[in-house]
Order: structure tokens, then sequence, then C-alpha cells
């Protein structure tokens, strides 16, 4: 018999996540199901003989107790990009979670009943040709932005090598769906919803009219640093930083990889839910 196997990884800085996890691990097991805990959720909870990483874990479905972060860091890391994940709410907003800590058991038994829908997100590649490097697939967004506070960039905006414009702003992000309900949202870019397949190019707090602009995920975009003095960062997902020399090209496109999540309700059910600000006590 085939047992099904659970990855579980957590927000560690919180007792409230760690109590959920506790009840996630003896519910998994109430129900013959396998739970593989992830190396820095399980030293945060005393039990370091019992773990994985992240990176060699290789569970049928992920769970996380946290917020959008959580999931980043997940969606990131883990071995396989296409396992499917469950979002428990730990955080803020959690536009990318899918329950409460209520819900989970019921989450979990429909789950084991086939009892869910799979929503697959596209994802974001982007390199440096003057760093001659590669940075990691993203699922929220790609930023572009100085390196010190305060300080505007120069860029010049292509979309298939063909020139838009040049633009003073603090910064570039280009997003997936996934990503438009993220930084992109709190710049004023535009919302898209899952099955839209393209890409958001939005530019932070620009000297122009120019904000943003929705574009076929088949798309490459290419942000050039114009201003020869001026060093800035490229940051994926809020976690992988690089700096960037004067006069640096980044080029972003469609990933072949896609992260994909269970889903119980539709998106403008969570959308709804996710717009009005609350914290979880």
């Amino acid at each position: 018999m085939i047992t099904l196997k659970m990855g579980i990884v957590s927000r560690t800085d919180r007792p409230e996540a760690m109590k959920v996890v506790r009840d996630i691990v003896e519910l998994l097991e109430s129900r013959g199901v396998e739970p593989l805990t992830e190396t820095e959720t399980a030293l945060a909870m005393e039990i370091p003989g019992e773990n994985s990483d992240l990176g060699v874990m290789e569970p049928d479905f992920m769970i996380t107790v946290g917020g959008d972060g959580t999931i980043l860091r997940t969606a990131m890391l883990m071995h396989d990009p296409g396992t499917p994940i469950l979002g428990v709410n730990m955080g803020s907003r959690g536009f990318l979670t899918e329950v409460l800590p209520p819900e989970v058991e019921e989450a979990i038994d429909r789950i084991i009943r086939g009892d869910y829908e799979i929503e697959e997100c596209i994802k974001v590649a982007s390199r440096c040709p003057d760093l001659d490097r590669s940075f990691p697939p993203s699922l929220n967004e790609v930023l572009i932005a100085s390196s010190l506070p305060s300080k505007t960039l120069d860029m010049r905006l292509s979309i298939d090598d063909k020139h838009i414009l040049d633009i003073q702003a603090d910064g570039t992000i280009v997003a997936p769906p996934t990503g438009s309900t993220a930084y992109n949202l709190s710049t004023g870019g535009s919302i898209l919803a899952p099955g839209v397949d393209a890409l958001i190019l939005s530019t932070i707090c620009p000297y122009s009219y120019f904000r943003s602009i929705v574009v076929p995920s088949g798309s490459k975009i290419t942000v050039q640093l114009i201003k020869p003095k001026a060093e800035a960062l490229v940051i994926i997902d809020g976690r992988d930083y690089t700096a960037l020399k004067p006069l640096s090209t980044v080029e972003i496109w469609l990933s072949e990889q896609r992260t994909r999540f269970v889903r119980f309700r539709s998106f403008y059910e969570r959308l709804e839910r996710r717009l009005i600000f609350h914290r979880i006590k």
C-alpha cells in the first residue's frame, strides 16, 4: 500500500505557528499520512531527528504554516517545484494561503479524499548578461531597485527588444499573475487573475505618467540601467539579492517552472477576503 506523504514547513518565530504544526503532525498521523517536517521547523519544535531539508524532501503535498513569505521560500527551495502547496495563514494578509488554522482538519481530509482543485501558477525567469548570472525563478516578482535609500534609477524599458521608454523611478517590478497582488499592487499595478496568461511590468514612484503595462507571457522584458554611476539591486521574491553595476541589463521572461496550489474556493473569493486587512491573533 502506498502511503501518502505531506511535507510541513513553518515560520518559526511565533509559538502559535508551532502549535499549529504539532496539531498537523498529530492529525496526519491519525489519518495514516506520513508527515515530513522541514529541518528548520523540526529544530524549532525540538524534534531534530525527524526532519528533511526542503531541497531533498519529496512529499506528495506541501503544507506551509505562515504567510506569503513562507510560501515563497518553500516554492523557491523545495526539491520538486511542482509539488502542490496548501498554505495555512499565520501571517497578515496571506494572499497566497488558502485556509486558516481552524480549517486545517477539513482541508487535509478533503485532500485525502481528492476533493480539491489545483491552481497552476506561472513563474518568471531572469538573468543579468553582464554578470553572466541567472536568478532563481520568481513566483512573486523580479524587483530592480536602487541600492541606496531615497535614490532613483534611470532605466530603459524594452519589450521583445523594442524600446518602450526611458524612465526615472524608484524601481521596476516584473510579476506573473500570482505576484500581481503583492508589491505590484502597492505600486498601483493591476491585479491579474491566475488564468490570465500574461506578465505585468510596473514602475515604482515614476517621474512619468507611465505606471504599468500588461504583456503576453511569451514576451521578453529588458530593464537596462542607463545612469553611469548608479548601482542597483535585483531582488527575487524578497529573498535572493544581487548587486548590479551601473549600465547593467536584466532580462526577464516566462520560466518553464510552475508552482501549484491546493484550492478549495475561487480566486475572487480569496481576493475579497485578502483585500480586507487583518492580522491573525
